[in-house]
């Protein structure tokens, strides 16, 4: 490498992070020990040194690395894109390493640089970076979305071809798009990456985490046999060069296993990839193995070691949910809408300066028109807010029952005719009993909880809703079978996961019980919603009878389309036997019908009205 110049070797240290991130480290390496490194070297190598060491899990060495950029970025042959970069680089190091504070004020400087030079690059690292802080530091998948749409929004106007950091982007956008479960849109953000790490090379790295993401939307669609030779072809490269992409698989991989072969065939796995995630301070990896090995230890009837578990996870959530930080973040956002418009990207390009507006009587008439305007949106809120209570429940902030009905309405008569939705009812167990023990303060904590456990593990697309009582309703449109049982199994553990604090050193742990069932009962037939809940309520009832904690699900199947509504759940195991259905559960369920009232004798009636004698 002595022969080849140093801006050539920071290139090429950038690009091997990708395909070869170990050869990166080497090279990066080689040029710190260098002498008086030109700044601008110096922040490449730096750069380049500790994304090398953070991919490789070495994050306890980068430590000084922040301030030796900060330090570069502060001399007197520092440009504006040398600070810039310091900056960013710094940022990403520093929030890697958990210091949130000082990651969104190094944040907000290159924001706030890259808007008044108008440097369209810039503000798409920016708003990647607040993403990051959204997602990575504060586990908030929809919030990071919000700022990577934007950010791929800004970078399509752009004129020039697709680069590597456009892979970035796409990949990033897709596995937020994965972690809300919105499938399909993930696949085509992939599609999107994977075209362009094709077209401009060297991004292995990139590629093969694309595989594993595949194969995770493969399992959650019940494609068991594909996701599993899907997830073992990424292990196969990540085990050698991407020690974090590894993590991931290898607890995609025990959730696999735990669908296959159950709970103690999984536990190994988990176990390993929560050992390396915490040797990597990969630390969103950590959080999700607490809610993953808090499952195999529910399943194993390990209750401590899964509270344990709960526990640790609600710790990291409230640490990183830290008031000030939420307050810096807060005024980054602000900055970000108020002063990016992807809109404005072709004249930001082709202008020296942006035209103000100068006639006062303009000004005037604008003035005016925004009077105006608040009058109209204080009457169009204050409508808005009185639809809002006769639709929505006043303890969850769920839409309520009758809202819910006339939604599914709507959206069914838009939906395709070979569409089938699922709809779950989900009940918390044993209410109840705990509302009168706590009392109802109590329990309007514990289906607040709920619900926001709700929100938080659905799509952004699902239909949530109070459905009365401690009931909700979760609606899933175009869902195959495997499909919803799949989320069914995942609402299920993320509930039992649940600690909720009902008052000094109180807390709660909860269960649930799901029944479910397609919308239509029957594909090609027209939509019923009430025989759906029917048959939905049928399948609660089955799971209830089972022990509670539990999911049932009746699938209506085509020889069923002409049989009675009440031939069909009466007796479900006998319809299945017919053909007409198909049964699931969680456990083996009691299918069989409700057991008839015994037959009174003339002496029990006698009894009954006083005028027999007891035996």
């Amino acid at each position: 490498m002595d022969s080849v110049p140093l801006t050539a070797q920071v290139q090429q240290c950038h690009g091997l992070l990708t395909s070869a991130p170990r050869t990166s480290l080497q090279i990066a390496r080689s040029l710190l020990a260098a002498p008086a490194l030109p700044t601008s070297i110096e922040i490449g190598a730096v750069g380049c040194l500790g994304a090398a060491l953070r991919s490789q899990g070495h994050l306890d060495q980068t430590m000084d690395l922040p301030d030796r950029l900060l330090a570069a970025a502060a001399r007197a042959d520092a440009t504006a894109e040398d600070q810039l970069r310091a900056h960013s680089i710094a940022a990403h190091l520093l929030l890697w390493r958990g210091d949130h504070g000082q990651a969104l004020e190094l944040t907000n400087r290159f924001l706030e640089e890259s808007v008044r030079q108008r440097d369209v690059q810039g503000q798409i690292g920016a708003l990647m970076q607040i993403a990051m802080i959204r997602g990575d530091a504060m586990g908030d998948a929809q919030g990071a979305l919000t700022y990577l749409q934007k950010a791929t929004a800004l970078s399509e106007h752009l004129r020039r071809p697709p680069n590597p950091g456009d892979l970035i982007l796409y990949y990033n956008f897709g596995y937020a798009l994965l972690q809300m479960q919105r499938l399909e849109e993930a696949n085509t953000a992939f599609s999107r990456a994977e075209a362009i790490g094709t077209r401009v090379g060297g991004q292995d790295l990139f590629l093969h985490r694309i595989v594993s993401h595949r194969a995770e939307i493969q399992r959650l669609r019940g494609q068991l046999p594909a996701a599993e030779a899907g997830l073992r072809r990424a292990l196969a490269w990540q085990a050698a060069q991407d020690p974090q992409g590894q993590v991931v698989t290898l607890q995609r991989l025990a959730r696999l296993t735990l669908d296959q072969a159950g709970a103690e065939a999984a536990r190994p796995l988990a176990e390993q990839a929560q050992e390396q995630a915490e040797r990597g301070h990969f630390s969103d990896e950590v959080r999700g193995g607490l809610d993953l090995l808090g499952d195999i230890h529910t399943l194993l009837g390990n209750r401590e070691q899964a509270l344990q578990y709960a526990r640790q996870a609600r710790d990291i959530d409230r640490a990183r949910s830290k008031g000030e930080t939420l307050n810096q973040l807060a005024k980054l956002q602000a900055t970000a809408e108020r002063s990016i418009h992807p809109a404005d990207i072709h004249a930001m390009q082709d202008l020296d300066r942006v035209r103000v507006l100068r006639n006062g009587a303009l000004i005037a008439l604008l003035v005016v028109a925004s009077i105006a305007t608040f009058v109209v949106l204080r009457m169009r809120r204050q409508r808005h807010h009185l639809a809002l209570l006769s639709s929505t429940d006043r303890v969850t902030g769920l839409i309520n029952r009758r809202e819910a009905e006339q939604l599914l309405a709507a959206e069914r008569a838009k939906g395709g005719a070979d569409q089938r939705s699922v709809v779950m009812l989900l009940e918390v167990d044993a209410f109840k009993a705990l509302n009168e023990r706590h009392g109802e303060a109590a329990g309007d904590a514990v289906l607040r909880a709920v619900a926001q456990c709700l929100r938080r593990h659905c799509d952004s697309h699902d239909r949530i809703a109070r459905w009365g009582g401690a009931s909700f309703l979760v609606v899933r449109h175009d869902t195959a079978a495997p499909a919803a049982q799949a989320l069914a199994s995942h609402l299920r553990a993320a509930i039992e996961r649940l600690v909720v604090d009902i008052g000094p050193a109180q807390h709660l742990t909860l269960t649930a019980t799901i029944g479910m069932a397609p919308l239509p009962l029957f594909a090609h037939a027209p939509d019923a919603l009430d025989d759906s809940l029917r048959a939905a309520d049928r399948a609660l009832q089955s799971a209830r009878r089972s022990g509670h904690n539990a999911w049932a699900m009746l699938w209506g199947e085509d020889a069923g389309r002409d049989v009675d509504l009440y031939s069909l759940l009466h007796d479900p195991a006998k319809a299945m036997a017919s053909g007409w259905l198909s049964l699931a559960g969680s456990r083996p369920m009691a299918w069989l019908p409700p057991r008839p009232e015994p037959a009174r004798t003339p002496v029990d009636q006698d009894v009954q009205t006083g005028t027999g004698h007891p035996r």
